[in-house]
């Protein structure tokens, strides 16, 4: 089974977000995971969670998984350079 997991996240600042004075460009993302992937990012928020009562867990699965993509971005990006 496969589990659909959409969040939006803030990307780079582009346009103003009515009644505010920042730029904000949301960015909505939907992911696929397996049973077991989704059941590891959410026993990991529900530890996280503890720590900080104030976040959601959908908040923290976010940024989990948003921390995980950049880390993987970095790492291909210096697998890259490094066949150069």
């Amino acid at each position: 089974m496969l589990y659909l997991y959409n969040y939006r996240s803030m990307d780079k600042k582009k346009d103003f977000m009515p009644g505010t004075k920042s730029k904000v460009n949301m960015k909505k993302t939907t992911i696929e995971l397996t049973e077991e992937q989704y059941f590891f990012l959410k026993e990991k928020a529900l530890e996280l969670q503890k720590r900080n009562q104030s976040a959601s867990i959908v908040s923290i699965i976010r940024d989990l998984i948003e921390n995980d993509r950049q880390e993987w971005n970095w790492r291909k990006r210096s697998k890259r350079e490094k066949e150069r």
